[in-house]
């Protein structure tokens, strides 16, 4: 991008014989068509986050109306009406595809001008006729709408199911008079295509490595791995309101001669260069799925450099999240396992050449424990893990045990009213019991690689505590937490928290199942319209294959298909089958994020967005930066925006919906198509298509209906 500048770009698409849409990202041309009846000013703007003075960039859209088809009109010219899975349906799975779309705010839902009548299913090579339906699409449900009135797609979605076709091929679908899809697959290595693609994003977002060819083709150098050694603690705890943890690190860490620490590992945090605590949700979900389905992994599955030492691919990406904090383990055994700054990165810091200082969190009993349970976990999945980290764990565990809660006495400056600076003296209290969650699972853990019962006991022996805070906290933990650990087969003496596990798992499952059957037209895992925790979609909590997580656990603790089946309903739903039509994965399919929170995409000089990456999206309330910079502050027609549509890019403006984390997104996205994959069903490493030179060259940088 070139700030400031203005390129005119227009496009002219047909969506089917009666509807068509002129694009253009040109104001004048946006200006020009301003008084046709569908014109509307596309929510779709970005920000150029290295301009001075940011401007957006948005597109308009002008919708035109006719009775007749255009003259234009192409029937075999794919029409954006479909929405199907771009990446490709496994054979084995449900099937189902949509027809709909938005035509903003003033023209509302697309509606067929006569009555829909059948629909076929095409092989695109032959053009043999597969499937020949003689019913018509059928309006599932209708459109649901929040209790202001605003609607959730503002669309009447029409579906068609085609589950009864498992032959291996390249298909379409058409129905008369309206048009035909674009061409997707039915095949058995569907997922792990995906798959790769998103644990390529973990690759991108490695630390302290260079990523080259022939792993990728958005190269950088190796980056941060110098770091001190601080004082602070590694989770953030409670401060008072005029201090944050970067005052703390900045007063009270010696940069000059604390100890100096050389640390490869980890991944940088969404458009941040931390590592956090949370990254340890990374390992659990990589060896959680491992364990859950290893036949499908291998090693060479994957673009690393990696993928030729004997071990399977998604176990080194798993101990890449691991290896950082057994570098920079103390001498008491204790681990920090927060790598932070002063503050967060500008966008015109590269990785590679970042001057921000970076320091790695003391340890405390938490971190330390947390440390201990995954550091076991990845031991018990392969024999070199088990010699690289098991004196690790145990030491880790072992500090856990033996310190004492501590408090922390920090002295702070910061400036108030940007007249003076003040001094504060800043108490921050360790807590005073080991977290629940992290004690059983290193305990279950370290137990069953040493034979130690004493690791059970110091779990046992107060277990109506572990009971009481599974009640009170165990809907918060993550949903493939003891996944793992259940698999490889739970201890006796914890059977009774792990049965309560189980209940817990399967209730959430089967809450996620019925939302993808009754919630939405497009089969999406998420709170139906009138339920109370619908509006909590920003910060990715709607992603599908977030939600999906749930779903295998379920599977694996019952074995139930309908599990399996609503999971890959999710995977369809991320990668195209859903309101826009878009995969929710940048490289992903064909209409993919183009744009979005990223500072590594903003200085590397390659025109598109680095692949692999998940943004937030979805916010449903919209952003107060969208509604000034794209809207112009119009509240009232903001509020006719439908909630799956509320995909305001406006990045650094818009942290909800633009930004991602590699364990929010990215990792869960992993997980859930690793768990899909055919087992036994593999292919060579596909070769992937150059960067495009312009982001205009790429569908998804157009809005969509």
């Amino acid at each position: 991008m070139i700030a400031g500048a203005v390129i005119a770009a227009a496009m002219l698409r047909f969506l089917d014989p009666y509807t068509s849409v002129y694009q253009t990202d040109n104001p004048v041309e946006g200006e020009r068509f301003s008084h046709e009846p569908g014109f509307w000013k596309s929510p779709n703007g970005l920000v150029d986050p290295l301009a001075k003075i940011p401007a957006a960039r948005i597109l308009y859209s002008c919708f035109l109306l006719r009775e007749t088809p255009f003259e234009k009109y192409d029937p075999e010219k794919p029409s954006d009406l479909f929405k199907v899975n771009q990446v490709g349906y496994l054979p084995s799975m449900p099937k189902f595809a949509y027809i709909g779309a938005w035509l903003g705010p003033r023209l509302g839902a697309w509606k067929p001008k006569k009555p829909l009548t059948g629909w076929q299913l095409v092989a695109a090579d032959s053009g043999e006729v597969v499937l020949d339906s003689p019913t018509p699409p059928a309006l599932r449900i209708p459109d649901g709408y929040t209790q202001e009135g605003t609607p959730f797609t503002g669309e009447e979605t029409y579906e068609m199911e085609f589950s009864s076709v498992t032959n291996e091929g390249t298909y379409f679908l058409r129905i008369p008079d309206i048009g035909r899809s674009r061409n997707f697959r039915i095949f058995a290595t569907a997922a792990e295509d995906a798959f790769r693609v998103h644990m390529g994003g973990l690759y991108q977002k490695r630390c302290g490595i260079a990523k080259e060819e022939p792993y990728t083709h958005w190269t950088a150098g190796a980056c941060h791995t110098n770091v001190v050694r601080g004082t602070f603690a590694s989770e953030e705890g409670k401060l008072t309101p005029e201090v944050n943890w970067f005052d703390i690190i900045r007063h009270n860490t010696d940069w000059q001669n604390g100890e100096q620490l050389h640390i490869v590992g980890g991944w940088y945090d969404a458009a941040d260069y931390d590592r956090r605590p949370s990254h340890l949700n990374i390992v659990n979900d990589l060896c959680a799925v491992y364990l859950m389905r290893p036949k499908n992994f291998r090693d060479g599955q994957l673009a690393i450099p990696e993928n030729h030492n004997g071990i399977p691919d998604i176990l080194d990406e798993a101990e890449w999240g691991l290896r950082h904090l057994l570098a920079g383990q103390q001498s008491d055994g204790g681990v920090g396992i927060w790598i932070e700054s002063t503050g967060h990165p500008g966008p015109g810091n590269v990785a590679e050449n970042d001057e921000m200082p970076y320091a790695l969190a003391r340890a405390t009993r938490r971190s330390s424990m947390r440390y201990a349970a995954h550091a076991a976990l990845l031991a018990r999945c392969h024999p070199a893990f088990r010699q690289r980290y098991l004196e690790s764990a145990i030491r880790a565990w072992e500090f856990a045990l033996r310190e004492k809660p501590r408090t922390e006495i920090f002295e702070v400056k910061y400036r108030r009213y940007r007249f003076f600076t003040r001094s504060e003296v800043v108490y921050w209290d360790e807590d005073k019991t080991l977290p629940v969650h992290y004690l059983v699972k290193a305990a279950v853990n370290l137990h069953a690689l040493t034979g130690d019962t004493s690791y059970l006991e110091a779990v046992t022996h107060d277990m109506k505590r572990v009971m009481e805070d599974f009640g009170k906290e165990g809907w918060a933990w993550i949903p493939l937490l003891f996944a793992g650990e259940r698999v490889l087969g739970p201890p006796k003496e914890l059977e009774e928290f792990f049965k309560g596990w189980e209940r817990r798992t399967r209730k959430a499952a089967n809450d996620i199942w019925q939302q993808i059957e009754t919630s939405y037209a497009y089969r999406a895992p998420w709170w139906a319209p009138q339920k109370g925790w619908v509006h909590t979609m920003g910060l990715g909590h709607a992603h599908p294959l977030v939600r999906a997580q749930c779903l295998l656990a379920a599977h694996q603790i019952t074995g139930d298909a309908h599990y399996l089946e609503a999971a890959s309903l999710a995977n369809d739903f991320h990668n195209g089958c859903n309101p826009q039509g878009a995969t929710l994965t940048s490289g992903l399919g064909e209409v993919y994020p183009i744009a979005f929170l990223d500072l590594p995409s903003y200085v590397d000089g390659i025109a598109e967005y680095v692949p692999g990456i998940t943004p937030y999206r979805w916010t449903y309330g919209v952003p107060p930066k969208v509604i000034e910079m794209v809207w112009g502050g119009d509240k009232k027609q903001t509020s006719k925006w439908p909630i799956w549509r509320r995909w305001g890019n406006l990045e650094i403006k818009t942290i909800a919906a633009s930004e991602y984390t590699v364990w929010e997104t990215i990792a869960p996205a992993a997980s859930v198509t690793g768990y899909l994959m055919t087992p036994g069903k593999s292919t060579p490493l596909p070769k992937r298509p150059p960067p495009a030179k312009d982001l205009r060259d790429l569908a998804g940088y157009w809005t969509l209906p």
